[in-house]
C-alpha cells in the first residue's frame, strides 16, 4: 500500500513540474510589476485522471492537491508553486453521445369557410275572423232511421223504410201507345199504367189466362198502323175484354211481351215500387192517383214521366176491378 502511495506522489510531482515548465515558457516578458493573478492556459484532463485542485496562495503559501483513490483516500499533499501562476481546474471532455434536438412539426391550420348570415323575418300569421251566431233555441235534428229491410233500388230514396223485404219473382213487361202493362208472377196480377190525365192513373187486375187458351184473336190481327200489335196471352185476354182499358192504353208497340225478373216493394205510406226490365222504377202512388217512372240508377231521382193528376171536377167512375183473392 505504501508503494502505491509513493507512485502517486511521484506522478504528481512530475506532473506539477511539467506544468510549471509549460507556464514559464509561454509567459511573455513584462517590465510591469505583477499585481495579481493572470490566466495562462486551460488544461483538460482525461476522465480517468485524478482531480487536481490548486488554490491561489501568496508567494509564501503552498497549494494543496488531493487525489482520491478507488479504495483508500490518500492524504492531502501540498505543492509549492510560484505566485505568478493561476489555478487551473481540469474539466471533463464533452460527452460523445449526440444530443437530440427536438424538431418542431408544422401543424396544419384550417382556414374557416365563409359563413352566410341569414336573417329570418317573422311574418305574422293572419287568421280568418269568424262570427259566432248564438242559437237561442234548440234545433231538432231528425235521426237517421235504421230500416229492418233495405230497398232493392238506389234512386229514388224513399223517406221511410219499406214494410216488407223486396219480393222478386217472374215478370212480363210490354209497352203500349199510351201506357204500360206489367205482370207480377208472385201476385199473379197485371198492373196497367195509363199515360193520360184521366182517373185512375193506374189499375191492377187479376190474370185469368191459362195455358191452352188462344194467345191472339183473328179479328185483331189487322192493326190500324204498322208497328202496332194486339197483346198476347194474359195481356191480350184483359185488353180484349175491357173496352175502356183498350181505349185508354191503345195498341201494343211490341209484338211479343218481354219476360224478366221483377222486384216489388211497398213503402209505409202505401207507395208501391215495381222494377222494369230496363233501367227505371215505377212508383205507384196510393189511391191510384198518380204514378212516376224514375231512373233507378242515376242520382237526382230524375223523373222520366211526371205525375199527372186527373181533373178534380167530376171524376170518371172507376171500372170494376177483379178481386185478387178469386
Amino acid at each position: 500500500m505504501l508503494l502505491e502511495d509513493e507512485r502517486v506522489r511521484r506522478w504528481i510531482g512530475h506532473f506539477g513540474l511539467l506544468v510549471m515548465m509549460s507556464l514559464a515558457a509561454c509567459t511573455p516578458p513584462s517590465d510591469a510589476p505583477n499585481n495579481g493573478l493572470k490566466l495562462v492556459s486551460d488544461v483538460t484532463l482525461p476522465p480517468a485522471t485524478a482531480i487536481l485542485q490548486l488554490q491561489p496562495q501568496t508567494q509564501a503559501q503552498a497549494a494543496t492537491l488531493s487525489v482520491p483513490t478507488p479504495e483508500i483516500l490518500s492524504p492531502l499533499q501540498q505543492v509549492t508553486v510560484d505566485g505568478s501562476f493561476v489555478l487551473v481546474t481540469p474539466t471533463l471532455p464533452p460527452s460523445k453521445t449526440p444530443t437530440l434536438t427536438p424538431t418542431q412539426s408544422l401543424t396544419p391550420t384550417q382556414s374557416p369557410s365563409p359563413t352566410t348570415t341569414v336573417t329570418a323575418t317573422a311574418t305574422a300569421l293572419l287568421l280568418p275572423t269568424s262570427v259566432i251566431i248564438p242559437i237561442t233555441r234548440e234545433v231538432p235534428v231528425a235521426a237517421q232511421e235504421v230500416c229492418a229491410s233495405t230497398w232493392f233500388f238506389i234512386q229514388p230514396r224513399p223517406p221511410s223504410c219499406p214494410i216488407n223485404p223486396p219480393n222478386s219473382s217472374q215478370g212480363v213487361y210490354e209497352t203500349f201507345q199510351n201506357g204500360y202493362m206489367v205482370w207480377v208472377g208472385s201476385q199473379d196480377a197485371i198492373y196497367v199504367l195509363y199515360n193520360d190525365a184521366q182517373y185512375p192513373r193506374w189499375e191492377v187486375f187479376r190474370d185469368y189466362f191459362s195455358d191452352g187458351m188462344p194467345e191472339v184473336v183473328g179479328e185483331y190481327l189487322n192493326a190500324p198502323a204498322p208497328g202496332l200489335w194486339q197483346p198476347r196471352r194474359g195481356f191480350g185476354l184483359l185488353w180484349r175484354g175491357n173496352g175502356v182499358l183498350q181505349a185508354r192504353v191503345g195498341w201494343g208497340t211490341m209484338e211479343y211481351e218481354q219476360p224478366y225478373s221483377v222486384n216489388v216493394q211497398t213503402a209505409r205510406d202505401g207507395t208501391l215500387f215495381v222494377s222494369r226490365p230496363t233501367t227505371g222504377i215505377f212508383a205507384l202512388m196510393p189511391g191510384n192517383a198518380a204514378w212516376n217512372l224514375y231512373d233507378g240508377a242515376m242520382p237526382g231521382n230524375s223523373v222520366i214521366l211526371p205525375t199527372v193528376l186527373a181533373p178534380a171536377v167530376q171524376p170518371m167512375p172507376i171500372p170494376t176491378m177483379i178481386p185478387m183473392n178469386q
